[in-house]
């Protein structure tokens, strides 16, 4: 079996919506011809502080993330601690098979996108807007589940266990049990929904999307769906409970709004199909101290808040409070 050595946080068949080619034709329903991951944008890159042009299928990802080694003792302590009226049975049943196992964890991955969270988030980017409530449900549920497999917390939580001596192998079989339990997601997916929903549509491109785009903070959610369309939720406004309003503009503080927040968020890479946005971005106050805290910092956890059990929206302290 080949492992993935590359684990996309953000898929390449969303990403390539950021090639100004490639979005015009979605936005036609045209079949593209070239493969997804081969689409070239623009990257600022948060550490070199520089814009450069690249391919999708080589930004948003992160090398062997996916891959954890399962050895015997720590399979023994897993099950000791998880599963103790079994653990009897499973030592023995360990003499014989005493290997090392490797689990690869980009096929969970694969699922997530080929569900119908993903495929609403792909339809509703490329028409004019929400069809029905129960595809509302869908993209709040995309923005549920995208939270929870995006670089910086994936990161963060592998860098936890790191520091706790927890083994690789269980953040992942627990995430694979929050991403398979109702009861854990539909309190956050109801959240969401609940919320007032605004669509920015635009007429051309406008938003960057960076390597961790659900910007949450305790009042509002906001995430670049596509390079014209922005989706803002104000969690505490309930008006538009069972609906949601489109905008066909949006206000310049608005935009400020969602720059600082994008690069507040940000990690290592923006994406966009112009250059020269990018370098406008580049010389804003917000972005050098971005590039000042992170070009100083190989923690995670210094930058992202450590929440276990639940609370997941505050995540940033630096990026997504002012």
């Amino acid at each position: 079996m080949q492992l993935t050595t590359r684990n996309h946080y953000n898929p390449c068949f969303w990403t390539a919506n950021w090639n100004p080619e490639y979005f015009k034709l979605a936005l036609k329903s045209k079949k593209n011809e070239g493969k997804a991951r081969n689409q070239r944008v623009f990257a600022l890159n948060i550490k070199s502080n520089k814009v450069y042009q690249v391919a999708v299928e080589n930004l948003h990802y992160d090398k062997n993330l996916g891959i954890a080694e399962i050895t015997p003792d720590a399979a023994l302590g897993f099950c000791k601690w998880h599963f103790p009226n079994e653990y009897e049975q499973f030592r023995e049943e360990m003499k014989d098979h005493p290997e090392t196992l490797v689990l690869d964890f980009e096929n969970v991955l694969t699922c997530l996108e080929e569900s119908l969270a993903y495929k609403t988030l792909l339809k509703v980017i490329t028409r004019p807007g929400l069809r029905s409530g129960p595809e509302k449900g869908a993209l709040a549920a995309f923005l549920a589940v995208h939270h929870l497999r995006s670089h910086a917390i994936m990161n963060s939580m592998i860098e936890f266990g790191e520091q706790t001596e927890t083994p690789k192998f269980e953040y992942f079989w627990m995430l694979k049990r929050w991403l398979g339990n109702v009861n854990v997601l539909f309190p956050w997916v109801m959240t969401l929904t609940a919320g007032r929903w605004v669509f920015y549509r635009m007429d051309k491109d406008t938003f960057p999307l960076n390597d961790s785009p659900i910007l949450i903070r305790p009042d509002s959610v906001m995430v670049a769906l596509s390079p014209r369309l922005l989706l803002e939720i104000e969690r505490n406004d309930h008006s538009l409970e069972n609906g949601w309003r489109d905008s066909n503009s949006i206000t310049n503080d608005k935009l400020a709004e969602f720059r600082r927040r994008t690069i507040g968020n940000t990690f290592r890479e923006i994406i966009f199909g112009d250059a020269a946005l990018l370098e406008v971005w580049r010389t804003a106050p917000e972005f050098s101290e971005r590039h000042q805290l992170m070009a100083n910092t190989n923690s995670y956890n210094a930058v992202v808040a450590k929440h276990l059990d639940g609370e997941l929206w505050k995540i940033n302290a630096h990026g997504n409070m002012s």
